[in-house]
């Protein structure tokens, strides 16, 4: 399925933000974004610091506000670029392209570091911290699951998209630096098993990903592993041993290959 604009149309950006009690960082964000070399037609900033609710949800009620033919999506303690707008906007000049997915920097000691997926990975990749999608595939696909509290519902938004039709396009050159370097990857059963229900055959290449020396050594592929094969609420069970089994040999296998070199 592909969605493009009329030559009468004009192309303009609504900008969501979801922010939870982070001020100096969402002030920061909004200051890059005051300072574009093209202005987005909106910001929307949902705070959900009392209700807390998720991203997902926040992120819900920002994109429905706009009427902006595209949404990009960041997140509070992001820095756009100064030319993040615009880089949007040369990406959809082109016909064809339903969505795009940018660059992601941090840094550590001062040294510039990238946070892109693996060259080769296909489906563990997706950040809504630097992504934008024309607004009738929203409308389209329903928006984020709101059932991810917190963690990939940008990846499971992404891939609903994919099934649907869509196109998501790679667009190195549309940046967005995350000063705050990371931790450790979080474990969150639930958004992990709703990612996996998803499409069990894209999620082995996300079970990939979080498989190293590191993560074997500190006991959090274990960790993680466990709480897949016992976790359980209202909106999830946990996977079966056969699940379970089959997710972890594809993982291993895709991590190994990914190891030598043969993807």
């Amino acid at each position: 399925m592909k969605i493009g604009a009329s030559d009468s149309d004009v192309l303009s950006v609504d900008v969501v933000i979801p922010t939870f009690r982070r001020p100096e960082h969402l002030d920061r964000c909004l200051k890059a974004l005051e300072s574009q070399s093209v202005s987005p037609a909106s910001i929307e900033v949902v705070d959900d610091s009392d209700e807390d609710r998720g991203p997902a949800f926040s992120r819900n009620i920002g994109w429905k506000k706009g009427s902006a033919s595209i949404v990009a999506f960041t997140d509070d303690d992001c820095v756009p670029s100064s030319n993040w707008i615009e880089s949007i906007l040369k990406e959809f000049e082109v016909e064809g392209v339903d969505a795009i997915e940018g660059s992601v920097t941090t840094e550590d000691g001062g040294v510039l570091l990238s946070m892109d997926p693996h060259p080769k990975d296909r489906w563990n990749r997706f950040k809504t911290a630097n992504m934008a999608y024309r607004r009738e595939v929203l409308e389209e696909i329903g928006g984020f699951d709101e059932r991810y509290f917190i963690h990939r519902e940008d990846t499971d938004i992404a891939w609903r998209a994919i099934s649907s039709g869509f196109s998501i396009s790679w667009a190195p050159e549309c940046i967005v630096h995350h000063p705050d370097r990371p931790g450790m990857q979080r474990i969150m059963p639930r958004s992990e098993i709703l990612l996996y229900r998803c499409d069990k055959k894209k999620y082995a290449e996300v079970a990939a990903g979080m498989i190293s020396f590191d993560t074997l050594k500190n006991g959090k592929l274990k960790e993680l592993r466990k709480s897949l094969r016992t976790y359980d609420d209202e909106f999830v069970g946990p996977l079966n041993r056969i699940e379970s089994f089959f997710l972890w040999t594809r993982g291993f296998l895709l991590a190994f290959w990914r190891k030598i070199g043969m993807r």
